[in-house]
């Protein structure tokens, strides 16, 4: 079965050897997300869900950033409603019974910090840093993360996190149980191939089991999280203009930046 998805924001390779890659294609924005990122993304985890030759799902971003979140610097927003693109592409993350590792070969920000809580295995660069600024542009958290970072690292650092925005380095991450592994940076993608190709070597039905144990007391807490967080998004944060506010801040912010670059 060879896939046949239309895309233009993600970059799909494989099945090959039962290991699908979606790499997210957006590097000039650090691979933000846009409501086609997050539509083609869907359809890529629903389609290898189907695929009786994918084992293995292995999420990274092309350029220097794996993912820096919503795009701030666009109008064009993504819909937190449930049952639209976001609130389903979490489900699906949730639910896909693939063994589904994040190659983080750069930044996580927002989103590309809180959807590693969702992954089965995490690696990641050793110059990568995470952050999850949701206070600051008047959001919430999202990805199912109110309830994956305290079950990870507990509830204070969860808070440190989620509240203050505080940047990590990736060793710190490591420590606070988002990331699984650090790798050199030197062949990392290749590197994860050759864990990936391991996992897919294994018997499949070990796998599916060994998952489903694993997950079996969390999914339904992860699934209605992702409902609460996306109902306070769309029923409290928005209509409370804070987002709005944010958005235009960090676009005041980047004008002002690129004033001062071309002065100099």
């Amino acid at each position: 079965m060879t896939h046949n998805l239309s895309t233009t924001l993600i970059q799909l390779e494989g099945p090959s050897n039962g290991i699908l890659w979606i790499k997210l294609n957006r590097p000039q924005s650090g691979n933000s997300l846009h409501p086609q990122l997050v539509r083609e993304t869907l359809a890529a985890i629903r389609w290898a869900d189907q695929s009786r030759t994918v084992k293995i799902i292995v999420l990274t971003g092309n350029g220097r950033f794996f993912c820096t979140g919503m795009d701030l610097s666009s109008n064009e927003e993504v819909s937190f409603a449930l049952g639209d693109d976001f609130h389903q592409l979490n489900q699906a993350l949730i639910l896909t019974e693939k063994i589904l590792i994040a190659a983080v070969n750069g930044p996580g920000i927002g989103y590309g910090a809180t959807v590693l809580a969702l992954c089965d295995l995490v690696y990641a660069v050793p110059d990568a840093y995470f952050f999850t600024p949701f206070v600051k542009w008047g959001m919430a958290p999202e990805a199912s993360s109110s309830v994956s970072f305290s079950r990870l690292m507990g509830h204070q650092r969860a808070a440190l996190l989620c509240l203050t925005g505080e940047r990590i380095q990736t060793p710190e991450a490591r420590e606070l149980g988002i990331v699984s592994k650090i790798l050199p940076a030197k062949d990392f993608l290749g590197q994860v191939e050759e864990i990936a190709a391991r996992l897919a070597d294994a018997p499949e039905g070990s796998l599916l089991q060994t998952k489903r144990l694993l997950k079996k007391t969390l999914t339904q807490d992860l699934l209605d999280a992702n409902d609460r967080e996306c109902e306070a998004i769309v029923e409290e944060r928005i209509p409370s203009g804070d987002p709005q506010r944010g958005r235009e801040v960090f676009q005041a912010s980047q004008r002002e930046k690129s004033k001062r670059k071309s002065a100099l």
